[in-house]
C-alpha cells in the first residue's frame, strides 16, 4: 500500500511539472479580456500585451479589432507549449503531418481562412515589431478577413535557456 502511495505521488509530481506556472510578473499583468461571441477569457500578461499591440495596429489602419476565440487560443497555446517541450521551431507540428491550419481545425475551429505567426525569445514589443517589419507577417496582422485570434506565449527551457515561444493564430469562421 505504501509503495502504491509513493508511486501515485511520483506520478502527480511528474504531471505537475508539465503544467505551466506563471511567474509573479506574468500573473500580475494577466487578466480577462473579451472573447468572441461574448463573455471573458483569461490571457497571460505576455498574451494580453500582444493582443493589445495587434489591436492598436489594426485601429491605426481603420480595421476592426481582434476578439479572442477560445479554440484559436487553445491551439496557439498548445503549439507554443509543444515547441518548447519538443525543442523545435516550425509552423508544422513535430511528429504529426500537420500544418498550422490543420492543427487549428483539430482544436475545433472551423475556419474559412486561417494563418499563423510564430516567433521566440524576445519581449512582446520586440516580437510585434519584428512581425510588423516583415511584409509577410504584417500582411497577416492587417488582413481584414481575420477578425478572430488566439495568442499563445509560453516560457520554458529551449536550447539550454529560458525562452518565450509565441504563436498567434488568425481566423475567420465559416
Amino acid at each position: 500500500m505504501r509503495c502504491l502511495l509513493v508511486v501515485s505521488v511520483a506520478i502527480l509530481l511528474a504531471a505537475a511539472s508539465l503544467i505551466r506556472v506563471d511567474s509573479p510578473a506574468e500573473a500580475a499583468g494577466g487578466g480577462y479580456t473579451s472573447k468572441c461571441g461574448g463573455g471573458k477569457i483569461f490571457l497571460y500578461a505576455t498574451e494580453k500585451r500582444l493582443l493589445t499591440l495587434h489591436n492598436n495596429a489594426r485601429e491605426n489602419h481603420d480595421l476592426k479589432p481582434f476578439c479572442v476565440h477560445p479554440d484559436l487560443q487553445k491551439a496557439a497555446r498548445a503549439h507554443s507549449q509543444d515547441k518548447i517541450q519538443h525543442h523545435y521551431f516550425s509552423h508544422d507540428t513535430r511528429g504529426r503531418n500537420e500544418d498550422a491550419c490543420t492543427r487549428i481545425r483539430r482544436f475545433g475551429y472551423n475556419w474559412s481562412s486561417c494563418s499563423e505567426n510564430i516567433g521566440y525569445n524576445t519581449t512582446p514589443e520586440g516580437m510585434f515589431s519584428s512581425w510588423m517589419s516583415s511584409s509577410i507577417h504584417r500582411r497577416k496582422i492587417l488582413d481584414g478577413r481575420f477578425h478572430e485570434i488566439g495568442v499563445g506565449a509560453l516560457t520554458g527551457d529551449y536550447s539550454d535557456s529560458k525562452t518565450t515561444m509565441y504563436t498567434v493564430d488568425f481566423g475567420a469562421r465559416r
